[in-house]
């Protein structure tokens, strides 16, 4: 296995480098369900004053593409890989087998290698087993959860029984040793989880700070997933209800986060990565999470879709990057990246291209140069879409192309058209105006270029086979 048998004489050799002076430290903040339209500067009438000022200290991505649930693309940041490969292409129902193997070589576990102390703190939801949770992964020190955040909720329900489901715990764990349970992961601790997932995250960075080594921090937010709750600060702040109200907590939270990187003395030599895990939910009219004090959707701008579907509202996701003095303040792009990019692109960063693998196929492309600004195009110009088992659609340049789809979060329908569905979603962002038949199939042409990714992906996976969900995977 890579992670096991990787030399000793390579780590140590890149040892000397890690704590070098301008190793920078990595901050990737991931929010839950969070909509392209949630923050003010991409349209929310709900203030977002912390996160608007973030995004204009660097890079903005408008067009910044996740998985369309929160475990697959939570894989894909670990792992660099389509999450299909790595048999998390699906959030998994309780009880179902789970999680990465063990012998994928995790961003974490190559930034150790790198020299970095790493933590996560907040959601991980790659592996509810005891010993594939993060402090397995790489992390140095987990605080958090290991499942959905939906299972905050499990007890309240009338039907309730421990006798026949687990019980929802938060961890902590170090790395290597079986995490500890803490507490009860229930609605009550929900409220103001996020506050103090905040509070750890600050108190780590003031730590680490001061020890001079490089230190790589990932901060999993329960917002805004259901069970929809807001800290006691934030109830009826908006006077919009409780989704505008998490939405002035996130920034808030974030706003904090950000101060303590400030506060360090850190900022300059500090990668600050702040993206979605998949666009907002769009739930049916009449589910009671359409509307009202249950909830309600987020705002995916203007983009056909949520969560769970492969219209542009389930991929695209708000996404900015901050390094000063070396990524140009106020860039806005609208250039393809990927979730699966951030894998390589960080490991670059962290000056330690050499220890991303090569006895695996890695689907992420390095973003460094073109973050930096030394070019104006993204080395990606496509983005392929699998939701489970089944390829939805393929995004190429300004074109999208659907094989296969569904309507909403919750819908029960799913159509696979005869011929693929064409849309231009540069000028039509709702994926409304089929091209393929409305224009007498002058648009054929373009499944060349798509078609080639698609044969050169399979070709790939009948080299390198899936590894399926659960499955302990010892290497190819």
């Amino acid at each position: 296995m890579y992670k096991k048998l990787l030399p000793l004489c390579l780590a140590a050799s890149f040892s000397s480098i890690a704590t070098a002076a301008d190793k920078p430290n990595i901050i990737y903040l991931l929010v839950d369900n969070w909509g392209w339209g949630d923050l003010s500067i991409q349209g929310s009438t709900i203030q977002t004053p912390n996160i608007d000022d973030f995004a204009q200290q660097g890079l903005r991505l408008t067009n910044f593409n996740v998985q369309n649930q929160c475990t697959p693309t939570r894989s894909a940041l670990h792992t660099g890989r389509l999450p299909i490969r790595t048999g998390n292409q699906k959030v998994p129902a309780p009880g179902e087998p789970d999680g990465l193997a063990n012998w994928e070589y995790t961003l974490p576990e190559l930034l150790s290698d790198a020299g970095y102390h790493t933590t996560l703190f907040g959601k991980w939801h790659v592996g509810s087993n005891i010993k594939k949770l993060p402090n397995y992964q790489g992390y140095d020190y987990f605080w958090g959860t290991q499942e959905g955040t939906n299972a905050a909720g499990y007890t309240t329900t009338p039907q309730w029984d421990p006798t026949v489901a687990a019980t929802p715990y938060i961890y902590e764990g170090v790395k290597g040793k079986d995490a500890q349970k803490v507490k009860e992961f229930n609605v009550p601790e929900k409220v103001t989880l996020d506050r103090e997932i905040t509070n750890r995250a600050i108190a780590n960075i003031k730590t680490q700070a001061k020890t001079g080594k490089p230190f790589f921090s990932y901060i999993g937010f329960t917002h805004f997933h259901p069970p929809f709750t807001v800290h006691p600060d934030f109830k009826n702040a908006s006077k919009a209800g409780i989704y505008a109200d998490t939405q002035m907590e996130v920034d808030y939270n974030i706003g904090l986060i950000l101060k303590a990187v400030e506060d360090a003395g850190i900022s300059d030599n500090t990668v600050v990565i702040l993206t979605g895990d998949n666009g907002a939910g769009n739930f049916p009219q009449d589910s009671g999470l359409a509307s009202g004090d249950d909830g309600g959707g987020g705002s995916n701008g203007p983009w056909r879709g949520g969560l769970s579907t492969a219209y542009e509202g389930g991929l695209r996701t708000p996404a900015m990057i901050r390094y000063p003095n070396k990524i140009k303040a106020g860039r806005v792009s609208d250039e393809i990246v990927g979730d699966i990019d951030m894998y390589t692109t960080i490991a670059s960063f962290a000056d330690a291209d050499k220890l991303i693998p090569n006895d695996r196929p890695i689907d992420g492309v390095n973003q460094k140069d073109f973050i930096l600004g030394k070019q104006e195009k993204s080395n990606r110009d496509h983005f392929i879409v699998f939701v489970g088992d089944d390829l939805f659609a393929v995004k190429w340049r300004n074109m999208k192309f659907h094989f296969m789809a569904t309507e909403s979060t919750h819908s029960a329908a799913i159509t696979k058209f005869t011929f693929p569905q064409v849309f231009d979603i540069k000028n039509d962002p709702k994926e409304s105006y089929e091209l393929w038949g409305n224009k007498g199939y002058t648009h054929a042409w373009m499944m060349e270029p798509v078609m080639k990714k698609i044969v050169a992906l399979k070709a790939s996976m009948a080299k390198y086979r899936n590894i399926k969900p659960g499955e302990e995977f010892e290497g190819y």
